[in-house]
């Protein structure tokens, strides 16, 4: 029985590699490639003691630690501790939305597209591409936990040992296929691959938001957040291996519930069963932008809630950042109250600084998905049967391009007003909205300029769309991780995100909003003149 269930797993997973190949590949040399030369760098920034122990105090404020977890290193700290205190949530992310992009286009987005129809078609078990899928995920996220942990070994950290190096690849490698897995799961229970994605970073983003809240309020308690186990390695300390025991283990839970469930299914079908539409369109559909609308209706509601929540989960802990006198109480009497009011906001408009681009890369994903959608939408023949009616190119290239737009501006919206009414709440003597309003402003224009230049993919080169994501991914490296790691301005330069000067503790620059929006319009006039002359589904 159990090998008729998973029968020719072999022949696909052949093929996924095949398929996957390229990609899997880039994955691989990039997230390897980056973690190795960071890390070889890392001495040359805190190569001194003072510079260690300056960097760990600013780790161990309430902002960095939301940031980038708690820190538990102990005097005399080494270079390897900090790198490891810094690198670690960061390229746990990385892991897990490669995962997720991965696990969700071999599962649903094979359904979608009815591949797997033509698969299940053969003398294929049933059971055989979730299988192949999850070998897949596994082997990719073991070779990749390898890299890192002979990365670490090349690079010969100060302070490093044999046992942490290999500790932390692992553990990349196990926090990764956790979420790999679970969004296996995820498949089995969504209709569609968007059903399934929007789950899934529904799932990562909540983990991501009761990790930092607990972080900074009782650490303890991150022990029950899946995504704070990756935290809790305490690499080149006690090196503990729990944490990875842990995540393999629900794992593998995760796994066996989508073996479970995708033996139940039916083929293209969910456990979570779409409701009826309606007998006759309503009249709002008249146009290919509200059919958009309404495609991504819940999506889209998912992205703006998700975003304000992120945003008020950020603002809930401005009280504790904000306190000056309650972590140190003669600091009241040294300065005054107005002055240690202001000090306080300054503080947290650093913070907000810091915290914007997350925002801002949570906005620019949903807008990404919409401008790539086009080509997906053309390659699954949906758009065929909308340009046989009296539509015209520009009409539908317009259409979700303004939609990507929007979206990427109400997606910050969202997370910024969160923030707002959050700080709003808790703090005795907030930040005016204007000072919120001033970062919507700073970032939307250089947002568009990016959104504009994967419309410039979907219009001249669909094939290379995908780079619309590697793109948005080093903006939100290098400006998450810049400054820690003593990232060249220039380097920091090569997204419009790192023109935008630290908006609010600077002042918001208009010369460089203006020119965003003129690249913007000139890249737009571009995409749509490419789109109207290129053949469809390239």
């Amino acid at each position: 029985m159990l090998k008729s269930l998973v029968a020719r797993t072999g022949i696909l997973c052949r093929l996924n590699l095949k398929r996957d190949g390229l990609k899997l590949l880039i994955w691989m040399v990039g997230l390897a490639g980056l973690f190795t030369a960071i890390a070889a760098k890392f001495e040359g920034i805190y190569g001194t003691q003072t510079a260690l122990n300056t960097i760990a105090k600013t780790l161990r404020t309430p902002a960095m630690v939301s940031l980038f977890g708690e820190f538990t290193a102990k005097m005399p700290y080494t270079t390897a501790t900090i790198f490891a205190t810094e690198m670690v949530v960061f390229m746990a992310i990385m892991m897990i939305i490669m995962n997720i992009m991965i696990a969700v286009a071999a599962t649903r987005g094979e359904e979608d597209t009815g591949v797997l129809e033509l698969v299940r078609a053969h003398t294929v078990g049933r059971l055989a591409p979730l299988l192949a899928t999850a070998i897949e995920l596994t082997s990719l996220n073991f070779i990749i936990g390898l890299l890192f942990g002979a990365g670490l070994q090349l690079a010969q950290l100060p302070g490093a040992n044999t046992t942490g190096n290999w500790l932390i690849g692992m553990g990349l490698a196990a926090s990764g296929w956790l979420f790999g897995m679970l969004t296996l799961c995820l498949a089995q229970i969504a209709t569609t691959a968007s059903e399934t994605t929007m789950l899934s970073y529904a799932i990562f983003g909540g983990s991501y938001v009761a990790r930092m809240v607990t972080d900074v309020q009782h650490p303890k308690l991150t022990w029950w957040v899946p995504f704070g186990w990756i935290e809790k390695l305490d690499a080149y300390q006690t090196n503990r291996w729990l944490p990875v025991v842990c995540m393999l283990l629900l794992g593998l839970g995760c796994l066996i519930g989508a073996a479970l469930m995708s033996y139940q299914r039916d083929l293209g079908a969910g456990l979570i069963a779409p409701k009826q539409g309606r007998l006759r369109a309503s009249a709002s559909l008249m146009g290919p932008t509200t059919l958009l609308l309404r495609q991504l209706r819940g999506t889209l509601s998912a992205w703006v809630i998700g975003s304000a929540v992120l945003g008020a989960a950020y603002g809930s802990i401005f009280n504790t950042i904000g306190d000056l006198a309650k972590s140190n109480p003669m600091i009241k009497q040294l300065l005054g109250t107005s002055a240690l009011v202001a000090a306080n906001r300054l503080i947290v408009k650093q913070f907000i600084a810091v915290l914007a681009i997350v925002l801002v890369v949570v906005a620019l994903i949903p807008a990404i998905q919409i401008m790539l959608k086009l080509v997906s939408d053309e390659q699954k023949g949906i758009l065929h049967q909308l340009y046989a009616t009296a539509t015209s190119r520009w009409h539908v290239w317009a259409s979700y391009t303004g939609v990507a737009v929007v979206t990427a501006g109400i997606v910050l919206l969202a997370g910024v007003g969160g923030m707002y009414a959050a700080g709003h709440a808790v703090m005795t003597t907030p930040v005016v909205w204007t000072t919120y309003r001033q970062v919507w402003l700073a970032y939307l224009p250089a947002m568009l300029v990016m959104v504009a230049a994967a419309s410039v993919l979907v219009g001249w080169v669909p094939k290379w769309r995908y780079l619309a994501w590697g793109w948005t991914f080093y903006g939100f490296l290098s400006l998450y991780l810049g400054r820690l790691i003593d990232l060249p301005k220039w380097a920091r330069q090569l997204t419009p995100l790192g023109f935008v000067n630290q908006v609010p503790v600077h002042a918001l620059d208009w010369s460089t909003n203006w020119w965003c929006l003129g690249l913007t319009v000139l890249l737009l006039g571009l995409a749509s003149w490419g789109y109207r002359r290129r053949d469809l589904a390239q």
